[in-house]
């Protein structure tokens, strides 16, 4: 199996949006695109215009061993700082995992999504 997107969805109240951009660089996508098997992760925010944003935190791996290696198991339970969870409008029970057809997958994403000494 070649390499592994990894998302989970949930949804703020939209005037937290910046503080948890802020708050997803400095925590998770640090610690996501520091992990050995890891590619790429970014957070992609989108307004649903009723006063909700939804946000999906997606990660491209070498592997579901990566993957395991990292979160332990299970692998599908999302970690949420204890802090975070009354920040949360809700939550997808479970993050999701795809196979990526395309091997070269990871060369179209921005530079921005990764670690250092990442290619």
């Amino acid at each position: 199996m070649g390499k592994i997107l990894r998302a989970w969805t949930f949804w703020i109240r939209a005037e937290l949006r910046g503080e948890c951009s802020d708050h997803l660089d400095a925590t998770v996508l640090k610690r996501l695109r520091a992990a050995k098997g890891n590619r790429r992760a970014a957070a992609l925010f989108r307004d649903l215009n009723d006063g909700t944003t939804e946000v999906v935190v997606v990660s491209v791996w070498d592997s579901m061993e990566s993957i395991r290696a990292h979160t332990g198991d299970p692998h599908t339970a999302p970690t949420i700082d204890p802090g975070d969870v009354r920040k949360l409008f809700d939550r997808e029970p479970s993050v999701r995992h795809y196979a990526l057809s395309d091997p070269h997958v990871v060369a179209t994403l921005p530079a921005e999504w990764t670690g250092p000494d990442k290619d």
